[in-house]
């Protein structure tokens, strides 16, 4: 038996494609355009080409703010990778308890960046912060205002803090999506 193919169908899929292909594209391509080019105002554009690409790639301030990001990235996804694996793999399969795990695991990313930042600035305040305070407390000579180890420390706790959570929920919906028949 043959199958019938109704091409029609892809009139209902058209409008979608157009609205993704003017969403996406249309500024993906102005961002490029002004990439090479430069304006003295009046909205008078004057082609440069790559000019700007070739000055940031030898600049060695891009250098050493890649290698900052790069001195923030690398121990921040040692730890959030797994320890949200970890936590994932901890949480219930199935019961009441699923849902208050998932709901509790969701709230940090429903904090806005910089209400996380806000909320950090002020728990690590030396003198006020319950953060600043307990490790002040404990010995340690902690000011993330004057030190910048405490505010490289204070950064990659707040991150971890935040998105740790993103890990966990991906690593339990893809624990969860593995049949019970693999396990046996």
């Amino acid at each position: 038996m043959d199958k019938t193919w109704n091409n029609k169908a892809w009139f209902m899929v058209l409008p979608v494609l157009i609205l993704v292909a003017f969403n996406a594209i249309v500024p993906l391509m102005t961002v490029v355009n002004y990439s090479v080019q430069e304006t003295f105002g009046d909205n008078v554009f004057f082609f440069e080409g790559v000019k700007w690409f070739e000055d940031v790639l030898h600049s060695e301030r891009f250098h050493a703010a890649l290698g900052r990001q790069l001195i923030c990235t690398f121990p921040i996804l040692a730890i959030e990778i797994p320890l949200g694996v970890a936590i994932a793999l901890a949480m219930p399969r199935k019961g009441f308890w699923v849902s208050v795990c998932l709901v509790l695991m969701a709230l940090p990313l429903l904090i806005p960046w910089n209400v996380v930042g806000a909320i950090w600035n002020i728990f690590a305040l030396p003198q006020i912060g319950l953060l600043g305070r307990v490790l002040n407390g404990l010995g340690f000579d902690f000011n993330y205002t004057r030190q910048p180890g405490d505010a490289w420390f204070t950064l990659i706790l707040m991150d971890v803090w935040h998105w740790t959570s993103l890990v966990v929920l991906l690593a339990y919906a893809g624990l969860s999506s593995i049949p019970d028949a693999y396990y046996q």
